[in-house]
């Protein structure tokens, strides 16, 4: 009896290994295994010539009412960021089109420049319309300057930093008066102090100063005459 139990048993173990599949056959899938892609980026539109032409000179049209609008210099970090709320672009292609302005107020011959000074951009008139625009009471550079106060800004322009003493060495007189009518008009500024035994104040010329002279940095300044 046992025996044919034992017999039994085995027979049906073979029958359900042959029904059932093997381990190697079971991990084959019909379907194609899935890789981990990343989905690809969305197209972006590309802009046509025409489209960006239009494009260039509305945001030309964008700088040039920021500047007319402005009395003093705007930077180019403001210009950009006014210019991206409209369309985002390369600081390069924003130079190329400042300069474009540039070059077609010479071309057309206007009245005024724009003029990189102090830093930043602005619209003057040229110097030849000074005259008329002075005849009606319009002063481009406001108070001018007297001549102590030309010559200690001269010196600190040249020299800066400098100190007070220093401005009166080379100067031959006292200062501070001429200093402090300096610093009201905020042509100049403390920028320091002097290792050496008081402290003294050291001066140097503000971003106003080059407002005033229409400059671009210091480095326009004319050479020295020694």
């Amino acid at each position: 009896m046992s025996k044919e139990i034992n017999l039994f048993i085995s027979e049906m173990s073979t029958d359900i290994e042959e029904e059932m599949p093997t381990q190697e056959t079971s991990s084959i899938s019909d379907e194609p295994i899935k890789e981990n892609v990343l989905p690809e980026p969305p197209v972006v539109p590309q802009i046509n010539s025409a489209q960006e032409k239009v494009l260039r000179q509305q945001i030309k049209r964008i700088i040039e009412a920021i500047l007319f609008s402005s009395s003093a210099p705007v930077t180019f970090e403001k210009l950009r960021q006014v210019a991206d709320t409209f369309h985002a672009m390369r600081p390069k292609v924003l130079r190329e089109l400042i300069q474009e302005l540039q070059q077609e107020y010479m071309s057309q011959q206007r009245a005024f420049r724009l003029e990189e000074i102090a830093q930043g951009f602005i619209l003057r008139t040229c110097e030849e319309f000074s005259p008329y625009i002075e005849s009606i009471g319009i002063s481009r550079r406001g108070e001018k300057l007297s001549h102590p106060a030309a010559e200690v800004l001269a010196i600190i322009a040249y020299r800066q930093p400098i100190t007070r003493p220093q401005i009166d060495a080379i100067r031959g007189v006292d200062s501070s008066g001429t200093i402090y009518n300096l610093l009201e008009r905020q042509l100049i500024e403390p920028v320091g102090k002097l290792e050496a035994p008081g402290r003294p104040t050291l001066y140097g010329i503000t971003k106003t100063f080059l407002e005033h002279f229409g400059l671009k940095d210091l480095k326009q300044l004319p050479p020295l005459q020694i």
